[in-house]
């Protein structure tokens, strides 16, 4: 039961923080909307900051389960897992909106560069070094899948591009190309 109230407070300082930015961010706000008292959340956090870095751990988490699931099914193909985890990436963050809004205001607040494109830096330089790629070859790949799975999400998130199955399968192709 605690674990579940201390789960159900990241998830709604999440949302506040994508709602109202890390500055808006009101513990009371967050206790009153899961229906317990002002106090409560500091039996679980130590402070408003705690919470925020727990929050931000809690996305971190998410997203790594989903791509050591995905790098599990795939870790004999260096090519399916970049694409895996390319369109896995795209639509997490398309499913999980407020994630993004929470990383981005805590990255303006704190002034820092953080983000999961590790992971697909680190993906296409063991693809590119699989297929034997020379160290120009691969720069332009990780220039190009990056900024395509980034620019396809921001269309998603926009609503330039329908988030459909459809346009998911011409993404697919798209990200195929480029491998």
């Amino acid at each position: 039961m605690e674990e579940t109230l201390r789960n159900r407070l990241i998830v709604t300082g999440a949302k506040e923080i994508a709602e109202n930015g890390i500055a808006g961010f009101s513990l009371r706000k967050i206790a009153s909307e899961c229906g317990i008292s002002c106090a409560a959340p500091y039996k679980h956090f130590k402070n408003k900051d705690e919470l925020i870095l727990e929050i931000i751990r809690y996305i971190h988490i998410q997203w790594e389960l989903l791509r050591d699931q995905i790098l599990s099914i795939f870790e004999v193909d260096e090519r399916r897992c970049l694409l895996e985890v390319c369109i896995a990436y795209i639509r997490f963050w398309i499913t999980n909106p407020s994630y993004r809004k929470v990383l981005s205001a805590y990255n303006k607040e704190t002034h820092t560069e953080e983000h999961s494109f590790v992971d697909i830096d680190a993906l296409v330089l063991s693809y590119c070094q699989h297929i034997g790629d020379d160290e120009e070859s691969t720069k332009r790949r990780t220039l190009s899948m990056k900024a395509k799975v980034y620019g396809i999400t921001t269309m998603l998130e926009h609503g330039e591009l329908a988030n459909t199955e459809e346009s998911f399968s011409l993404i697919r192709r798209i990200l195929e190309e480029e491998l």
